[in-house]
């Protein structure tokens, strides 16, 4: 079991049902998501667990999270994990994510396995990094949702600075949401969150092996 506690200004009952919802957010508008939350319960859920919450007004918050018990051997457990070969590569990926965390996890695989990568924070960073990167950018990994500008917008103006560059995006969004809400066209290239590094790599070298 983890717990996590804070000193903050707690939730009220009616917002605690709804934390671990999609797109729920007692934040601004542009200021979050509302998927934070619900991409922690996704990865709890995929792992077999369980998360309890406790909050009270003006006292704090607490979440517990808990996981199953492995009792194999560790060397027996590490012989599983690495069995299968990762994709490698040699070409330029442009990672474009305004959730450092996530950013920053994609760099790191990506740079392990071979590639060369930028990155950036959001849209505009993004358009400004191809214009100042002068070699081929091979792929653009880009959240669907961000700040200012969508990833589907970015990808369009990509298009103009960079025609022969392959864009994969991702995001928390499920699949039914995604193209009957217009928030992605049909048929594009999509890897859903949370992803492991070895999804992450092998739908990278899918897309741009195509």
């Amino acid at each position: 079991m983890l717990s996590v506690s804070d000193t903050g200004m707690g939730m009220t009952p009616e917002v605690k049902e709804r934390i671990f919802e999609r797109f729920f957010t007692t934040k601004e508008k542009d200021k979050g998501t509302g998927l934070g939350l619900s991409t922690v319960f996704g990865i709890v859920k995929q792992s077999g667990g369980n998360i309890w919450v406790y909050s009270e007004l003006r006292q704090g918050t607490t979440f517990k999270i808990y996981l199953p018990r492995i009792d194999e051997p560790l060397e027996k457990t590490k012989k599983k994990e690495f069995k299968e070969i990762i994709p490698c590569g040699n070409e330029t990926i442009l990672v474009v994510e305004d959730e450092e965390i996530v950013r920053n996890l994609a760099v790191q695989i990506f740079k392990r396995q071979g590639y060369n990568v930028l990155e950036a924070a959001n849209g505009d960073e993004a358009l400004l990094a191809c214009k100042k990167h002068k070699e081929p950018i091979h792929l653009v990994l880009a959240d669907v949702v961000m700040p200012k500008m969508s990833g589907k917008e970015l990808a369009n103006r990509l298009r103009s600075l960079r025609p022969k560059v392959k864009i994969l995006f991702m995001s928390g969004y499920t699949d039914n949401v995604i193209v009957p809400h217009g928030i992605l066209d049909e048929g594009v290239n999509y890897i859903p969150k949370p992803f492991t590094m070895e999804r992450l790599a092998r739908r990278v070298r899918e897309v741009l092996d195509e």
